[in-house]
């Protein structure tokens, strides 16, 4: 029988609740496709018909927070900040709309959006490395730094941004403040790098 469009999506929405209870609970490593499906009233194989891996599973729900966290982005920012100010809104935002899935970020990141991609495993990492290094290149751009070659940039700035990631996701200080300095150091190093200057080196940061 056919299944309808409402029931797939209600489908793609359980299976999506129920992995994010099971990683919580079990940890990334140790949870199962299988598990899942289970949680989800579902048979494993009709799983693999939304999502072909449990990479790609948890980095869709990494990819819709980040996707999250730039429409918060683009609500939040005036206009007026400086390069290093807007670049750090926008990565800020982008880890507040993935604090939920914090529990068990550390090995779904370091799978999927690690510096030796293995795209094979799991596509959706691509997508997410993809669209957010598009935002921070428009940023820079409408700031007009642009003495730094494309991919020199983007590599030094994506470098920057998985050790971010890496250390926020193993941050126990109140707050993650000490991920919050470590934004703050990384951008500004990279505002140095791309520019040849020390430019916007006292501006205040959106927390």
């Amino acid at each position: 029988m056919r299944i309808s469009e409402q029931a797939k999506q209600e489908n793609r929405a359980r299976i999506l609740e129920k992995a994010a209870e099971i990683f919580t609970g079990k940890g990334f490593d140790a949870a199962t496709t299988r598990d899942i499906a289970l949680a989800a009233g579902l048979a494993a194989g009709t799983m693999f018909n939304y999502f072909p891996s449990k990479e790609t599973l948890a980095m869709t729900m990494v990819t819709e927070a980040l996707d999250q966290g730039q429409s918060d982005f683009r609500r939040r920012r005036s206009g007026k900040e400086g390069l290093t100010e807007e670049i750090f809104l926008f990565v800020a935002s982008g880890l507040r709309r993935l604090r939920p899935l914090r529990p068990f970020l550390g090995p779904v990141l370091e799978r999927s959006l690690s510096p030796f991609p293995r795209k094979n495993i799991c596509p959706q990492g691509e997508v997410a490395h993809q669209k957010h290094l598009a935002v921070v290149q428009e940023i820079i751009v409408r700031h007009g730094f642009t003495q730094a070659p494309e991919y020199v940039a983007m590599t030094i700035y994506w470098s920057l941004y998985l050790g971010i990631l890496a250390f926020w996701a193993n941050d126990e200080s109140p707050n993650q403040e000490a991920t919050q300095a470590l934004i703050d150091y990384s951008i500004r190093m990279f505002v140095q790098v791309i520019s040849g200057t020390g430019a916007n080196t006292g501006e205040a940061h959106a927390g």
